[in-house]
């Protein structure tokens, strides 16, 4: 299996997990990406080391809460990674919650000549070309949702997959890349460009 097949599995798994009940409720998928959370070889925030994705969901009952208890921009509770659930499933990529995942992406950026040990030269254009490379494999896992019609079949109709990290701005760029353009919301476009 290759380290994209696996985040492809993963992105499968995850859609199939969602609460029955909360799927007629559910209008955006969000996949979260992380770079460097769980590293032990740097220090937290040090990118390159531990890329995982987590998918999971915001549903239309959220988004009347928060209104209900807040002043906010309705376009920012609505498409905000701040306002949404985050009920997510496990993490997919290197981190110890997925040791295949871990094994497959280790596997993969020594073999693409990514991967670099601390105090390379080239530290920083490594890390964006390790993120690159990872984000690169989100955006496909997403697609493949939307191309394999599985968003359809477990949600019952399409639905915007959002893409983001908590810690770069990615949003605009990799939603509108993972999403047909059908599918990614004016006010979204608006409010991460605002």
């Amino acid at each position: 299996m290759t380290l994209q097949q696996h985040l492809r599995r993963a992105a499968e798994d995850s859609l199939h997990a969602f609460p029955e009940a909360l799927r007629p409720d559910i209008y955006v998928i969000s996949l979260r990406i992380s770079h460097g959370e769980f590293s032990t070889v740097h220090e937290l925030w040090d990118y390159p080391y531990d890329p995982y994705m987590a998918i999971g969901y915001n549903t239309e009952s959220n988004v009347r809460q928060n209104l209900e208890r807040s002043s906010e921009d309705p376009l920012e509770v609505r498409w905000s990674y701040a306002y949404m659930l985050l009920e997510e499933a496990g993490p997919a990529g290197h981190h110890p919650a997925d040791p295949e995942g871990t094994a497959l992406y280790l596997e993969e950026v020594k073999r693409l000549g990514l991967w670099y040990e601390p105090g390379d030269d080239a530290e920083d254009e490594q890390d964006e070309r390790l993120c690159a490379h990872f984000d690169d494999l989100c955006i496909d896992a997403a697609r493949h949702l939307h191309s394999t019609g599985l968003v359809q079949k477990v949600l019952g109709r399409e639905v915007p997959i959002v893409l983001f990290d908590m810690f770069r701005i990615i949003e605009p760029d990799a939603t509108q890349a993972a999403n047909p353009p059908h599918l990614v919301p004016p006010g979204y476009v608006a409010l991460q460009q605002g």
